[in-house]
């Protein structure tokens, strides 16, 4: 997705001085501007009704849009667990608190109890295509064996044909 600058707003603070024309504004004012505009961007995008909210059929339907799939269940547990109002829906402020635990230890965590929930033998340190495959059936995902050892074999770095924590943390991250 591409993000574009045309909607840049300025923040202004009154108890702030003024940057001079030939002085930028302090670069973590830029970058949360910034960041909040691409959040804002995003939003945007996946709130196809345009009503100011996200509801779990539109964040379901954006997986589906880029070949992955989410059940309702999933959507709707995502939702809950950021929902500020109780309206089973996310407004912008409720997703860019689900986009901020990124930013903050809480993914680590976040991430330890996913690897925990795809291991087979709780406490293994490893996640099979066989734990793979049994936790993507509960997600609504079939796979076969194969195509799960598949899956795995793309982040498995020192080639045991299983994902440890950290081959599992790269592999969830944005950039893998």
């Amino acid at each position: 997705m591409v993000f574009s600058n045309k909607n840049m707003f300025k923040l202004r603070f009154p108890c702030l001085p003024r940057p001079t024309p030939k002085s930028p504004p302090p670069i973590d004012i830029v970058h949360n501007a910034k960041k909040h505009d691409e959040l804002k961007e995003v939003f945007d995008y996946l709130d196809v009704d345009k009503d100011g909210k996200i509801s779990s059929k539109e964040l379901m339907d954006y997986f589906a849009s880029v070949g992955e799939s989410m059940n309702h269940k999933v959507a709707k547990s995502v939702i809950v667990q950021f929902d500020s109002d109780g309206d089973e829906l996310l407004d912008f402020g409720d997703f860019a608190r689900l986009m901020k635990q990124e930013d903050s230890g809480e993914l680590e965590d976040v991430l330890k109890s996913a690897f925990e929930m795809f291991e087979v033998e709780k406490g293994c340190g490893c996640i099979t295509p066989k734990g793979l495959q049994r936790m993507l059936r509960q997600l609504g995902d079939v796979k076969s064996q194969d195509d799960c050892a598949a899956m795995i074999r793309a982040f498995d770095l020192d080639g045991n044909g299983f994902l440890d924590f950290h081959e599992f943390q790269r592999m969830m991250s944005p950039t893998a």
